[in-house]
This record gives C-alpha cells, structure tokens and sequence, in this order.
C-alpha cells in the first residue's frame, strides 16, 4: 500500500514533529513518547530519512526532561562485559569501571565455573547452580533425553526452556511480584518454569551498546507500577576483541574503553535520573581469555574410532564424548595412549571434584581436555584453518580449568546497597544470586551459594 504523504513528509515522518512540540509543553508524556518513537524498530528507517535537525532537537527535548526518580524500589542492574579479565582494570585503565570500583566493592577476582564458557556461565550467575545442576553444562549440549543439540546458533533450542534448569533471579522476581527487565542474558528468551522477564529482547549482537543503555534507562523511566526492579545488560566486545587477537591486543584495549565510554553513557543516565548513588550495579563477566597459538592445536580425531561414538561435540576446549554402548573402555584407551602430554582424556566420574561436573546426564561419558592455551580440533577443521591467510596470528580462548588465572573473572558492585571503598578476596561467582536476592527482599530459590558473600559486601 502506497504511504500518503504530508508537505512532502510520510505519514510517519510527520509524526515526529508534533511529537516535538508535545514534549516540550507536557514534558512527561511528550518525551514518553518520544522515546518511544525512537526506539521502535520499525521507525528506523523513518528517522534516517528525516531531517537531521529534527531527529537532534527531539533527543536534546528527551534529555532535557529527563525526570527525577523519586519512587526508586531496591534495584538491581545486572551487567555482563562478557571476557573481560580483571588484570585489564590496571592494564588498560578504564576510568568509568576504576571508579566505580574504588567507590564500591571489589573483588580481586572471582572464579568462573567449571567450563568456562559463556552460557553455563551467566546462567551461574542468575541461578546460584553450577552448571551440572542448572542444565547448561556447556555452550554446546548433547540431551539423550530429547535426542537434540543446543549450540549458541540454535536459536529455537536457546528459546526453548527444556534446557534451562533451576530458577534464574527474573523468575525468582516475576514469581514473588517485581518485574525484570532483560536487555540481552543467557536463558532470558526462555519462557522457564512458565515465567519469562516482564521486558526483554531476543539477542541481536548489531544492536548498539549505546542502544542497550537507553532502552534500560527507558524501562527506569517507566511508572513505578511498570518499572523493573531486576535489569540485565550484556556487552561482548571485549570478549570478541580477546578470541579474534588476544588479551594484549590493541584491539581488546580499544573494545575494554569502548565498553567503559558506555558505562559512562549509564552512570550519567542515572545520575540525571538522581539515582546513581540508589541503584546497584553489579558488573561480571563470565570468565578471562587466555593467550593462544594456533600452531598449538592437537588433533584428536586421528587418534581413536569415531564410529564408535552415539555423538562427538567439538569444541577447541572440551571435546564431549558419548560412546556407543559398551564402547567407553576402548574409546578411552585409544586416547589415553594417543594424547600428548597437553591434553588429557577423563572419564566425568574421575574429574576433579571442584569442578563439580559430573552429576548430569548432559555431561559427556568421556572428556578430552586440554592445557591452557592450547586447543584441540578435527583434522579436517585444522586443515582448514592453516589455509587461511594469518592463521598463525596470536588469538584467545576460554573454557579451560576455571581455576587457571587465566580464566579469572571480574566483579564490580556499586550502590546504596553495597559497602564504601572495599576490595575482598577472591570467590566462586556461585554466591551472586543470593546477593540480588538479598538486595532485592527475595526469597532465593534453592541453589548451591550461601550468604557469606552478602554478609561481607552489603551494608
């Protein structure tokens, strides 16, 4: 259907300066809709095509009459810099992150679980469970039970709450009357134990950092009836950055004070809001990177009979083994004679108990795990990586003992709930949950945390 057009404008187009003159006489729901104007995807377009000036004087009006918030209920701001090692806080100096850290709590680091990956990750740090617990025991997953594979790219498996065990803290919220808000995590898009966030969004990586800031900001500004309490938001630069050259890469600097220019996006939202100092900022990140040679690869599938196997999932960290039945013995022997001295076949009953990785039938019979930096691939997919030009270009990864310094993760708190100017001694990321919870007068669910934590780091 063709658009009608006004003095040259579309119909959309034109909407946009009555808009204008609504938020500039009756503020509140003027600059409401503003916003919502803007933010709407399918205006996208609109608003390339309008005049600059227009779209500049309606975001000057917007900032202009952003409202104290008054009504402020405890709350909590969940953030992911996702690979982002706490050694970068004195390496790279990001001043939004050191200051929020010198003003609030610190860890000097904390421990990722074991894998450590990105989605068993953060769904230990929204659930309180180590990953053999809460289902998503790495970011690819093999289910007997449902005959199917759940891989980061599989986004109607990632939506699917089949695969996502335990209660995460926006269920936990939903479930006892607040509202949560998700602008992007791990098990977020999942409707699980029949609760899904009251706000959230299905990943989309192109999607601005600057963009995800405004649209939480958005949900603050809403009524006190309609505002979250919980927010998530989630940021994977860094973590690109650090695969793609390596955590000294000037690259991952550029993309560690490209995060923290958009922290100081939030901390100014909040602080034209007048609730900085009032909302709690917690700020993690799933796991380190370490350094990798890609001349350091082994190939493991020379060195045993794939036919024997119901399922292999490859991953350059973890290679996940399901044998055929009665099959384990051999498939075993074969890697244990065959495997280098940086690499290691495990049966998951004989893991290390701290991994706490053996309990889940989701769990491989049969891990073949590597050394830190160094990665175990196909042959196939070895051969193809050598022709590429700068294959041997240094790189990073992640997914090795989450003990390895390497692997280290951050965590940052700062708010009305948190304790001044106190850095504390490294702990498992397990214990987070139980803090939101506390913070946010909830009864957690069970989980395998406890409230030392809290008790150390709230006031």
């Amino acid at each position: 259907m063709r658009e009608i057009r006004t003095s040259g404008l579309t119909r959309g187009e034109a909407i946009i300066p009555p808009l204008l003159y609504l938020s500039l006489f009756f503020p509140k729901p003027g600059i409401a809709a503003v916003k919502h104007i803007i933010a709407m995807k399918e205006m996208k377009m609109i608003i390339r095509r309008l005049p600059p000036i227009i779209v500049l004087v309606c975001l000057a009006a917007a900032s202009a009459y952003t409202q104290p918030i008054a009504d402020l209920k405890p709350t909590v701001i969940l953030i992911s810099i996702d690979g982002f090692h706490p050694d970068y806080l004195e390496k790279y100096r990001p001043a939004n992150l050191r200051g929020l850290a010198r003003a609030g709590v610190r860890a000097s680091w904390m421990y990722p679980a074991f894998p450590s990956k990105t989605f068993p990750n953060h769904y230990t740090v929204v659930t309180g469970l180590y990953p053999q617990n809460h289902g998503i025991v790495e970011n690819t997953i093999y289910s007997r039970e449902f005959d199917a594979v759940f891989s980061l790219g599989a986004r109607k498996e990632v939506s699917n709450g089949r695969w996502w065990l335990g209660e995460p803290i926006w269920v936990t919220a939903e479930r006892q009357g607040q509202r949560a808000a998700a602008m992007f995590f791990p098990g977020s898009e999942a409707e699980i134990a029949g609760y899904r966030p009251s706000y959230w969004k299905p990943y989309d990586g192109k999607v601005p950092n600057e963009e995800r800031v405004d649209t939480v900001l958005g949900w603050l500004d809403l009524p006190v009836a309609e505002r979250p309490t919980f927010f998530t938001l989630y940021f994977s630069d860094v973590d690109d950055a650090g695969h793609g050259y390596g955590p000294d890469a000037e690259e991952t600097r550029e993309a560690v004070l490209k995060v923290d220019a958009v922290m100081g996006r939030l901390i100014e939202g909040l602080k034209a809001r007048r609730v900085f100092d009032r909302v709690n900022i917690i700020i993690v990140s799933d796991h380190g990177m370490a350094r990798v040679d890609p001349r350091d690869t082994i190939v493991v599938d020379e060195l045993f009979d794939q036919a024997l196997a119901e399922k292999i999932l490859w991953t350059a960290e973890i290679v996940s083994i399901f044998p055929n039945e009665g099959k384990e013995d051999e498939i075993y022997e074969s890697l244990r004679r065959g495997l280098p001295p940086q690499a290691r076949v495990w049966r998951k009953k004989d893991l290390p108990a701290r991994f706490h990785y053996s309990n889940s039938p989701r769990i491989a019979p049969l891990l073949v795990l590597p050394d830190v930096g160094w990665r175990l691939m196909t042959r196939a997919r070895f051969d193809e990586m050598r022709a590429r030009e700068g294959w041997e270009r240094i790189r990073g990864s992640h997914g090795y003992d989450n003990r390895a310094r390497e692997m280290r993760a951050l965590f940052i708190a700062h708010g009305s709930a948190f304790r001044r100017g106190l850095r504390v001694a490294p702990f498992e990321n397990i214990h987070i949950y139980n803090v939101m919870a506390k913070i946010l007068k909830l009864n957690p669910a069970p989980n395998d945390g406890n409230m030392r934590l809290a008790r150390r780091i709230l006031r």
